[in-house]
């Protein structure tokens, strides 16, 4: 036990040494530097003399760039102010101490924030030394603080100005909360309705709908179905309602109503059904066949007319080329919009207005059928996004065109039979004479026999181009020479023409292209204009018949009397059916004559002066 006792106290003597030694100044530095919080002592005037490892780390410096600079420099710039009014505060006495929450900045330029403590450290007489200041790292704090903020105040947001009614209910299906677009859609506040079973908003018929859907919101599931509340002042609104349930810790505690009002919607679609009905009433009731396609060329409406006259359905249609189905061309659809000859693919390109006269359609049973079309674009702000075509049968008027175009022939024919009479009498009279002075016995009869064949060859060719104009004849558009149908015609009208004093002076440009034509309707054409020249000139004259290149792609035919001339108001009505100045004319004439060269894609102009005379323009396309 002494021996105990002995080593003992030998033992305590260095041990403390060692206490007092560590209790000293090296003591309090090694728990300065060792605390987890950043810590410094400032001087009074806010230097800084010391600082622990926790600082430096958090500020991202080594202590000898720390030492001696001013405290300022780590704050935020927008926080100096405020530290520097705390820091005179305590300075001056009216506070020993305080702490705040100031953001910092790390060497790297990145913030901080921290608790910021600053407490007096006093000298033995109780006045100040100097400062001790401890900064508490609470930036992951305050950034889950920043979002729980941010999160709250997106949801007051959402649901403050929502524009659709949110209802909070609980379990019992009474108000909990309200936002503003429940007063405003439905007149009532939510002091009006707090606590209060919404039940007596709903129209009665929707009840066990809407019912339904909450019982079905406790469990835990979302429902959604169209309903209606009454207004505070009686009317009906209508809404789409959504049941979601509000689940707390896998718990549902209640749940949310949100309702938008889509009355308005209700009102807007059913005036677009009514719109839609009327529309598609119009267009059932037009007797011509009316379809639209869209700008990617696809068929969005198609009326009963267009069903009847081609057998299609607007189911057949939907979606597809119409036009490409009728016509059932063969080509793309690019390829037929790149052909400039298409009214449809004009107008869809260059949103012009345009029409055909002369286009074939195939009905769905195969048989075909001509059609006029006209193309109107559909325009939307601006931009082309399709084409309405309206499109009628013209076989009835066109077998009627051609009924009045034989009768004009006919006419035609008729007037010319004195002229071509007299025309075989010359030459057979002739023929007579020579025959008898064969008889007789005389001679040259080579000679004779020569002249007796021209005079028969002459014959011929009267008689033959009177055959082909009466006889009706096979449609046929072929390459011709403009100068042998003029040269036809000449022949025909030679003898009326010098029977009555007039002369035909032709001039030609050297080798005209072919024109693509009807030959006999060409000549027909001819022979009214060329008529009504001859009837104007009563006491004889000259009539200049001149064929030329009008441009690279057409050929013009002019023709001019030396007439009378005809008037204004006259010259506006040339054209029309059953009006002429003849007092025996059926004013067929030149209305058959326009639409003849219209049906060649050609064009008639008449310029008249009275007392000068008429001239009369006809230009074809070439080959």
């Amino acid at each position: 036990m002494a021996d105990f006792n002995s080593n003992q106290s030998e033992t305590d003597k260095p041990l403390t040494s060692e206490f007092k030694l560590l209790t000293s100044h090296e003591l309090l530095q090694h728990s300065f530097d060792c605390v987890v919080i950043a810590m410094s002592i400032v001087t009074l005037d806010g230097k800084l003399l010391t600082v622990n490892s926790s600082l430096c780390r958090l500020l991202g410096y080594s202590k000898q760039e720390l030492i001696g600079l001013h405290y300022q420099i780590f704050f935020y710039a927008d926080d100096v102010e405020a530290v520097a009014q705390l820091w005179k505060q305590i300075l001056q006495g009216e506070c020993q101490s305080f702490q705040v929450e100031k953001r910092f900045l790390h060497k790297d330029g990145s913030v901080i924030w921290g608790s910021l403590s600053v407490s007096f450290v006093h000298n033995e007489d109780a006045s100040p030394k100097c400062l001790m200041v401890q900064i508490q790292d609470i930036s992951e704090r305050k950034c889950y603080e920043h979002k729980l903020e941010e999160s709250r105040s997106n949801y007051r947001s959402l649901v403050k100005y929502n524009p659709d009614m949110i209802f909070m209910l609980d379990e019992a299906g009474k108000l909990v909360d309200a936002n503003p677009a429940v007063e405003a859609i439905s007149g009532y506040s939510k002091q009006e309705l707090c606590g209060k079973s919404i039940q007596f908003l709903i129209v009665p018929e929707y009840l066990p709908l809407l019912k339904g859907m909450f019982e079905q919101a406790k469990l835990g599931i979302t429902g959604s179905a169209e309903g209606k509340i009454l207004h505070k002042q009686g009317h009906q609104i209508t809404l789409e309602i959504n049941f979601i349930p509000k689940i707390k810790q896998e718990h549902v505690e209640g749940s949310y109503l949100i309702a938008k009002d889509v009355t308005k919607r209700k009102q807007n679609e059913a005036m677009i059904d009514q719109l839609h009905t009327k529309n598609q009433l119009i267009l059932n009731a037009v007797t011509d066949g009316i379809f639209g396609i869209d700008e990617h060329l696809g068929t969005i409406f198609w009326n009963q007319a267009a069903e009847r006259l081609t057998g299609y359905t607007y189911e057949d249609m939907v979606g597809s080329n119409a036009y490409h189905i009728l016509t059932r061309t063969n080509e793309s659809d690019e390829a037929l919009q790149s052909h400039i000859s298409s009214a449809l693919y004009r107008t869809i390109r260059d949103g012009i207005y345009d029409c055909n006269a002369n286009e074939i359609f195939y009905k769905k049973n195969g048989d075909s059928f001509p059609v006029e079309y006209m193309t109107s674009p559909i325009f939307d702000e601006n931009q082309i996004i399709g084409v309405v075509m309206t499109f009628k049968n013209i076989t009835e008027r066109q077998h009627t065109e051609e009924m009045l175009r034989k009768s004009e022939k006919l006419s035609v024919v008729g007037q010319l039979a004195a002229g071509v009479a007299h025309e075989i009498r010359n030459p057979l009279t002739s023929l007579k004479g020579f025959i008898q002075f064969l008889q007789q016995g005389a001679v040259n009869k080579q000679e004779y026999y020569d002249i007796m064949m021209s005079e028969l060859t002459r014959i011929e060719l009267i008689i033959t181009e009177m055959l082909v104009l009466a006889k009706p004849q096979l449609i046929r558009y072929q390459p011709k020479s403009i100068e042998t149908i003029v040269q036809s015609v000449i022949t025909l009208l030679e003898t009326q023409a010098n029977m009555n004093n007039i002369q035909f002076v032709v001039v030609m440009e050297h080798r005209l292209p072919l024109v693509h034509c009807e030959e006999n309707q060409l000549k027909q054409s001819f022979i009214n204009v060329i008529k009504n020249a001859m009837e104007a000139m009563p006491d004889g004259g000259q009539i200049d018949i001149h064929m030329q290149m009008a441009d690279d792609t057409t050929v013009r035919v002019i023709f001019k009397d030396r007439g009378s001339g005809i008037p204004d108001h006259v010259l506006a009505r040339l054209g029309e059916p059953f009006y002429s100045t003849k007092e025996k004319g059926t004013g067929l004439g030149l209305m058959t004559t326009s639409k003849i060269i219209e049906d060649h894609h050609g064009q008639l102009m008449v310029e008249s002066k009275v007392g000068e005379g008429t001239v009369v323009s006809v230009t074809l396309p070439i080959t």
